[in-house]
């Protein structure tokens, strides 16, 4: 037991009763502590679970354990609002601790009230998406069979040949991603009737395409031990070979299920995603549930920027009334995860460029270019105070200056050109984050967008802006005329609107669909223990 010390005052003020007596409460909390060690956070709740599904341990243990590790839930659910950003989103485990006294008493109140059923119901995630996510853990649960694998290879395009046709057909037919064909039918029958479909071999590697992900679907794949099923080439008919219509169809659902471009050809990003296998998606929907926690449920008003979505949704009222792409940061600049809010509005914004930026990108190439400063717009500043004097860049004695020493201000002037784009969205935050327009918008136009340094690039930045500068009772003229003039322009805004960027990597969409994205920064390294708890944690759902 991992708190026997504190256990041995609760049960003899029970009067060595058992404390789970309600099978509808010990149910419902079974479920929630297989759900969480499904997530992987905390290797404990696993030895939770190993415990409660062992045929040895008897009635009286089994109620030792069950309250045991009820101590350890309630410390997570009550401190989770506190520490989730780094207890979710961390390769190491956070550290097991008692939940404060007035959260243990509440727990006691319920038993001593028999309530304990409706107390464990209300420890669950306190968001619309729990209900759907569970419900597609659930029914993805029971999808154990050995998963099919692409392997390695030049991209495969629709009309071409290749052995690893029928395991692709299976993969895309036991995630309902085909449509009814005569091929896919036959399919269909043969798994409701728990044959196994022909194997495959490999599609193969792609050598070319950009590769930006922290940690991808296939070294997730790999850690989760997934079964791969390979067939001999021989036995193969080149009717079976062919990436057929209905393929490529299927592979478009795919894609879209994943974020990524829906152009139907197989390569290095789809080809890792068809192979995670249905226990590795049970694991990161286990996690993302968890992470609902930190999720505000209702949203009246405010900004919220899903992270590894590259998505940006503006509400009021209650209402969607604005979602946009966004560019976030590259995994070495990693946006970070933050509640803050928008205080002003600037248009033609100067860009004072981040000392951080100006020692790793900029002066290296200014020092190797000499007009570089000037083909970007860039002019150097003694200081960061508001009298700060122009430097002229050929009076510097660029050897007594090194990048990591350089002592003046970078600010690129408001226009065309400037990074900023034409709106800058200010808001308070320690890592100087904030939203902004920008000059190249083709850039929104890729599935991997985790391009920038830190701050979050928007697609629509102009509609953000006119509908909050419409708010602080600008009219489109004025925004116009303004931008025409290009000076520099701040708008406070009247009400604070929140702005929350956050990271979930998957949930359930409106039309029911599972969604899942790439894990860009390797947050979702805990999947990797929560696979392994998933056979004895199935037991208790």
């Amino acid at each position: 037991m991992y708190y026997l010390s504190t256990l041995a005052p609760l049960y003899a003020a029970n009067h060595m009763q058992p404390m789970w007596r309600d099978r509808a409460a010990i149910q419902h909390f079974q479920q929630q502590l297989a759900g969480l060690a499904m997530s992987g956070v905390q290797p404990q709740f696993s030895q939770w679970v190993t415990s409660l599904t062992d045929p040895a341990v008897n009635d009286v243990g089994r109620d030792i354990v069950l309250s045991d590790a009820m101590l350890g839930y309630l410390q997570f659910v009550s401190a989770i609002g506190t520490h989730g950003n780094s207890w979710l989103y961390s390769n190491i485990p956070y550290k097991l601790g008692l939940p404060p006294n007035a959260v243990i008493n509440q727990w006691q109140l319920a038993v001593r009230q028999d309530r304990l059923q409706s107390y464990v119901n209300s420890l669950v995630p306190q968001h619309p998406q729990y209900t759907k996510m569970y419900q597609a853990l659930r029914d993805m649960l029971v999808n154990n069979r050995p998963w099919p694998q692409v392997s390695n290879g030049p991209n495969l395009y629709p009309g071409q040949l290749s052995n690893d046709i029928p395991a692709l057909r299976e993969i895309l037919m036991r995630i309902d991603m085909l449509t009814h064909s005569a091929p896919v039918a036959q399919a269909r029958g043969r798994l409701a009737r728990n044959e196994p479909d022909d194997g495959g071999l490999s599609v193969g590697e792609e050598n070319n395409r950009e590769s930006l992900v922290a940690t991808s679907a296939r070294d997730i794949t790999l850690a989760a031990g997934s079964t791969v099923i390979t067939q001999s080439a021989a036995s193969v008919t080149v009717g079976e070979t062919v990436y057929s219509p209905d393929l490529v169809a299927g592979v478009k659902r795919f894609q879209k299920w994943q974020g990524l471009n829906t152009d139907g050809v197989i390569g290095a990003r789809t080809r890792e995603w068809l192979n995670v296998s249905p226990q590795t998606r049970v694991a990161l929907l286990a996690l993302n549930i968890q992470r609902l926690r930190i999720l505000p449920g209702y949203i009246s008003s405010g900004i919220m920027v899903n992270i590894p979505n590259y998505s940006m949704t503006y509400y009021q009222n209650g209402r969607e009334v604005l979602s946009s792409h966004v560019i976030v940061g590259r995994p070495s600049r990693k946006t970070p995860l933050m509640n803050s809010g928008l205080s002003n509005v600037v248009l033609n914004p100067p860009w004072n460029v981040p000392t951080s930026l100006v020692r790793a990108d900029i002066v290296p190439k200014a020092m190797r270019d000499g007009s570089y400063f000037q083909q970007h717009g860039y002019t150097l500043l003694s200081d960061w105070s508001k009298d700060a004097k122009v430097i002229d860049p050929a009076m510097i004695d660029w050897n007594s200056v090194s990048a990591r020493n350089f002592p003046y201000r970078v600010r690129q002037a408001p226009g065309a050109s400037n990074s900023l784009g034409r709106f800058k969205f200010n808001m308070p935050s320690s890592d100087a984050i904030y939203l902004h327009d920008t000059p190249n918008h083709n850039l929104f136009q890729k599935d991997m967008r985790a391009l920038s340094s830190g701050c979050v690039r928007v697609n629509k930045a102009d509609d953000l802006a006119n509908m909050l500068l419409h708010d602080a009772g600008w009219s489109n003229d004025r925004v116009a005329s303004t931008l025409q003039e290009g000076n520099t322009t701040y708008v406070n805004i009247r009400q604070r609107i929140p702005v929350k960027l956050y990271y979930l990597t998957a949930w359930v969409s409106d039309d029911g669909q599972m969604q899942f994205r790439t894990d860009i920064y390797n947050y979702d390294h805990a999947v990797r223990s929560g696979v392994q708890i998933l056979a004895q944690a199935e037991k208790l759902m």
